[in-house]
């Protein structure tokens, strides 16, 4: 019927139908939308609003099919539109609800995923209204699609346990547990935000409804008297979504409220709300919360003992016990508002409480349990009833599995699960770091577990799994292994890990380990180290419950008795302590972080005298690595504080490079799968090239990627550009130019493409096709086909009009094919084993691009890993197989033992075929520091068979120096390591080592293994004979 009309007319004709009240109109206006051009589509994405929320089924079956044309017309706009087809889904009619189920399943899965990426990274805003609506949009898409939430849950539960707002930490509780305790109806009445995207604290007016009234009230950050007053108006509404409302807001206002009392004597709330704390309504979870709410308000008002307890013993312990998880999280959240009352009587009749209940049980309910759980034993000083048992990683269902194992079955299964970690799917690493736990804990003493492994899951980009390490480590304390003090001091960083449940983990773990073990505290390093991290922590932590670990922690180590109380003293008093802290080396981090949280409330503040006072404390002090951490503050205060400046200068004629222990935090945050942390990062950087300091290889290798990869976010791009453009290397110039090339290139061709063809498109066109598919963190690169000649064809090696871009994407998507096992890259890595490794041979040892030197030996390591003896057969049949000696000397730097046994396997076959170990010191140094006892079996034993080829017999001087290693690992190693290494001098000839070397082997003669004194008898004989003849 349109289809020959005017695009102005198309426009003016939905212009006038979309205004009418008639539903024919708006269902005219529901076909004429998805006829509109591009512009004029812009122009009326508004109005999409009105159509969607008409509740005739002939408009919104038309809107649906409108929107479906749009988005197979323009990709781009599916961010906007795809959230009322989402909407639909839920709260519509059946008709309704089926067709827009049938439009989302028919999308690219990559559209949804960018959906999700993008609102992800909206969570983290400090604009309550912008992360409202990012929740809510992410709420609607998992009602249909949870699958795609999978990387948000980390978000949504930090969201949950600990942000500001209640009603942010509702709404993403009830997306977590799939909205089973908390009504799907609660995003519904929300999502009047999402429709009026410019909705927010200055939008409350006449015209909106009370509910909206409410929400808006409730996301301001803040609210005057009058608005208060308003409130409270409803805190007892019959309708329990207007007195939830009320009652979070009140909650979170309690300051405002306290002052409003005391000015308005006739005004009662105490009486408004008493009464609903015994109402015998059914408990729900939302019953439980506006309880929760209604009592921390009026404990903040006025509260009688006798009153307290009689709540305590009847409503709460209701609670507390209740099967539901979320019932029973509010009942641990009140015992914990009466706990800071800190009244004995109170707490003597919560701990009776605990002590009758099964403790572990309600714990693990759920993660909001175990954390508001913990928080109130801490509180209560019973350390003694925390144990590994109460996380809610322990699985009893597994420990019944666990008790049917054997010893040598459990033993196999572990080692079956340390390798299934290192899968790249966080999730599975999380249920696998679960099962690790569980492992440990049900066979403490027949698993030798490896501190590697430990420490790569407390090393984890991501929360969760790292929260189990933390969980861990209180496993193998509380277990009865054997805990190295090696172990000991590297977790110690744990205290720094930017989310508190991995902080308050950790700082329990060694108040039980101080507790359990005080002679570890004789160990200086421990000591001076555990000292510096919980005094930090207790100077600076945001969280309440991990400063009170450390005081308490603080107090078992006698010289940390004058930092006690530190909160209760005035400014000059913290001086004084900070100063005398600076006397002990260990507590300079302390002073630094203290300074610098305080530094960041003060220019948050605009409190200039304050500033001054400590920037001039600084000023005095020999600026140590420690002070680095202050660097952020004193480039933001430069301008307007001489003093900063100078400070900025002294750092710059200290430090010519960025400090390491800065540099690591900073690479942490870089990794962070958290949006906000890894935009603070970059910035930190630009910062510091802006003062002329260098970064390392690391950090600019991914600033590079953040460049080459859409973002989560466009800030991320922005500001990587602008370091790459102050980087002068060849290769931050050329992605420089070929990022502003390509955005170029976008913009003039103004359509997006999902077919990519490697063979047929150019560069810029490949970009372009691929551009949906590749954010940063979510790459779906095996959707690409590709043959290794169609990357050799790309690759900017081959000439310099080829993309460097272009060639590093290509060569992800390569190593992501041959990852998921593509079975043409696997024919042509077998047909063409010669192009296909002198080719990756180049890629890795050009100079002029190290992010793709560095990628090129990623991609080598999965070929080894996915293709067994490739790598030797190809070295092998090289027509000059020794060019590829330095390859194999840096595969023998991974640490990753498949790589370097390939590495030593092929080493061993070309010493075989006559290269001579003794040309090549740097090499055999490297395989002789590969014999030990920290390596794996395998790796030493291939190892030693490299040592016994080589024919260093022939050099006198090389023999030497290998026998000397040798014995000194003889020194420190285990039996049937020994053995291994004395037959070096069976195969080598006993008789030609110095006689001072032969006098320290021969002291192994007494060894108390018969086997080992028999070897070494064996060979003083044949010494003596070879001598005497």
């Amino acid at each position: 019927m349109y289809q020959s009309t005017d695009k102005n007319d198309l426009a003016a004709l939905f212009d006038k139908y979309i205004e009418s009240d008639n539903y024919k109109d708006k269902t005219e206006a529901a076909k004429i939308l998805g006829l509109l051009d591009e512009q004029a589509l812009d122009e009326r994405m508004q109005k999409i609003v009105i159509l969607n929320s008409d509740p005739n089924i002939a408009v919104l079956l038309n809107l649906l099919s409108s929107i479906k044309v749009i988005l197979l017309k323009y990709p781009k706009k599916a961010g906007k539109l795809l959230i009322h087809v989402y909407i639909n889904t839920e709260f519509s009619n059946h008709l309704v609800k089926e067709f827009s189920r049938q439009i989302i399943d028919s999308i690219n899965p990559k559209v949804i995923d960018n959906l999700v990426v993008h609102y992800n990274s909206k969570l983290y805003s400090k604009n309550n209204f912008e992360v409202a609506r990012a929740l809510l949009v992410l709420g609607f898409v998992s009602m249909h699609t949870p699958r795609y939430l999978k990387n948000s849950l980390p978000e949504l539960s930090m969201i949950s346990l600990y942000s500001r707002s209640e009603l942010l930490r509702i709404l993403s509780q009830a997306i977590l547990d799939e909205f089973e305790n908390i009504p799907k109806s609660i995003i519904k009445d929300l999502k009047f935000l999402i429709e009026s995207p410019d909705a927010n604290e200055d939008n409350l007016n006449a015209e909106n409804d009370l509910l909206k009234k409410l929400v808006i009230l409730n996301l301001k950050n803040e609210i005057n008297e009058d608005e208060l007053l308003f409130i409270l108006k409803y805190v007892d509404d019959a309708d329990y979504r207007i007195a939830l409302l009320s009652a979070i807001t009140l909650k979170k206002h309690q300051k405002l409220l306290k002052n409003l009392i005391r000015s308005k004597n006739e005004l009662d709330v105490h009486s408004l709300i008493s009464g609903k704390l015994y109402e015998s309504d059914e408990i729900t979870a939302i019953n439980a919360l506006l309880a929760f709410s209604y009592l921390t308000i009026d404990m903040n008002l006025e509260m009688d003992t006798k009153r307290c307890i009689k709540l305590i013993e009847n409503q709460v312990k209701e609670y507390l016990t209740h099967e539901n998880y979320l019932i029973s999280f509010y009942g641990f959240e009140m015992l914990n508002s009466f706990v800071l009352l800190n009244n004995d009587e109170l707490n003597l009749s919560i701990e009776k409480i605990l002590e009758n209940n099964d403790l572990g049980k309600l714990f693990r309910k759920n993660n909001l349990n175990y954390y508001s759980g913990t928080r109130l034993l801490v509180n209560l000083g019973r350390y003694d009833l925390l144990s590994p048992e109460k996380n809610m990683y322990f699985d009893e269902d597994l420990m019944i599995e666990y008790s049917e194992l054997s010893k040598n079955r459990a033993i196999e299964q572990f080692k079956n699960l340390e390798k299934e970690f290192k899968n790249e799917d966080w999730l599975y690493r999380f249920e696998i770091g679960k099962k690790i736990g569980n492992l440990l804990y049900a066979f403490p003493s027949e698993i030798d577990y490896k501190q590697d492994l430990i420490q790569t899951i407390l090393a984890d980009r991501v929360y969760l799994v790292r929260s189990i390490g933390a969980w861990i480590l209180q496993i193998i304390l509380e277990r009865g292994f054997k805990i190295p003090e090696k172990l000991i001091i590297e977790s110690i960083a744990g205290f720094d890990d930017p989310n508190m449940e991995i902080r308050q983990d950790c700082a329990i773990f060694y108040n039980k380990l101080i507790k359990k073990y005080p002679e570890i505290l004789k160990n200086s390093e421990i000591s001076s180290k555990l000292q510096g991290s919980l005094t930090t922590k207790y100077f600076t932590d945001h969280f309440t419950v991990i400063r009170t670990i450390c005081e308490d922690t603080l107090k078992l180590i006698p010289e940390s008795k004058e930092l006690i109380g530190y909160e209760s003293k005035n400014l000059e008093e913290k001086f004084k302590t900070l100063e005398k802290a600076l006397d002990h080396p260990e507590l300079n981090k302390s002073v630094v972080i203290r300074l610098k949280v305080k530094l960041k409330s003060y220019i948050r503040s605009e409190d200039s005298e304050n500033i001054v006072k400590i920037l001039e404390f600084i000023e005095k002090r020999t600026l140590t690595e420690e002070y680095f951490d202050l660097f952020h503050e004193l480039f933001k205060l430069k301008k307007d504080f001489e003093i900063a400046g100078e400070l900025l200068k002294r750092f710059k004629n200290k430090f010519s490079e960025v400090p390491k222990s800065r540099e690591a935090i900073i690479y942490g945050n870089l990794n962070e799968m958290i949006i906000s942390r890894r935009i603070n990062a970059v910035n930190e950087i630009f910062e510091y090239i802006l003062e002329g300091y260098k970064v390392s290889e690391r950090i600019t290798r991914k600033i590079k990627e953040f460049v080459i990869y859409p973002q989560a976010t466009p800030k991320i791009t922005e500001l990587s550009l602008k370091i790459l453009e102050k980087i002068d290397t060849e290769e931050s110039k050329k992605i420089f130019e070929e990022k502003q090339e390509l955005e170029n290139y976008i913009l003039e061709n103004n359509f997006e493409s999902e077919v990519v063809d490697i063979k047929n498109q150019t560069w810029q066109e490949i970009y372009f096709s691929l551009k949906y598919l590749l954010t940063h963190d979510y790459k779906t690169l095996n959707y690409v086909d590709l043959e290794f000649l169609d990357f050799m064809k790309f690759s900017v090696l081959n000439s310099e009009r080829n993309s460097l871009i272009i060639t590093i994407i290509l060569l992800d998507i390569f190593k992501a094919n041959l990852k998921s096992g593509d079975t043409n890259l696997m024919y042509e890595l077998g047909k063409y084993k010669k192009s296909v490794l002198n080719n990756i041979f180049k890629i890795i040892f050009n100079e002029k691009y190290p992010l793709l030197a560095y990628k090129g030996l990623e991609c080598l390591k999965v070929i080894i890993t996915k293709k067994t003896s490739w790598f030797e057969e190809s070295v092998l049949n090289a027509e000059n197989f020794e060019e590829y000696l330095p390859l194999i000397s840096k595969l023998l730097d991974e640490n990753e033992p498949q790589i370097q046994v390939e590495a030593l396997e092929t080493l061993a076959s070309m010493v075989k075929l006559k290269v001579k170990c003794t040309e090549h010191p740097e090499i055999s140094k490297k395989v002789l520091e590969l014999i030990s006892d920290d390596k794996k079996w395998i790796i030493f034993k291939k190892a030693l068979e490299v040592i016994y080829s080589c024919n260093f017999e022939d050099n006198l001087e090389m023999l030497e120096k290998v026998s000397k290693q040798i014995i000194e690992y003889l020194k420190t190693s285990n039996d049937d390591s020994k053995l291994f290494l004395i037959k070096f001098f069976k195969i080598k000839g006993i008789d030609k080592i110095p006689d001072y070397l032969f006098d320290e082997l021969k002291t192994f003669e007494t060894s108390s293994n018969p086997y080992v004194s028999s070897e070494i008898a064996e060979l003083i004989k044949k010494r003596k004979m070879n001598m005497n003849y």
